[in-house]
């Protein structure tokens, strides 16, 4: 009887302290988990920032760009409308055959 209670009794320390070390094993697991969802966090944090920045510049450069081309068009219409030795020349340039469309 007392050499199975000793089995017995060896049996329990020992699933006892495997189930300690699975604890320990899994503790450290979470641990390096938390760190790696900490620095998940940050890179997101980071990439967010990064695309808020080139969303602003992008805005500013299309901003940018439209008031150019506002200008530019501006610049061709007087050109086109105030100036009339441009338009006859625009005309010729443009339909240089206009005596055959007329008859």
């Amino acid at each position: 009887m007392e050499t199975i209670l000793t089995v017995l009794i060896t049996l329990g320390v020992c699933a006892l302290s495997y189930t300690v070390m699975g604890v320990v094993r899994l503790s450290r697991k979470v641990d390096d988990l938390e760190l790696m969802r900490m620095e998940v966090v940050d890179v997101e944090s980071r990439c967010d920032r990064m695309c808020e920045e080139v969303r602003t510049e992008l805005q500013q450069y299309q901003k940018d760009n439209e008031s150019n081309m506002d200008r530019r068009l501006d610049n061709i219409w007087f050109d086109i409308h105030k100036n009339a030795k441009l338009t006859k020349k625009l005309d010729k340039i443009l339909n240089p055959n206009k005596e055959l469309l007329k008859s």
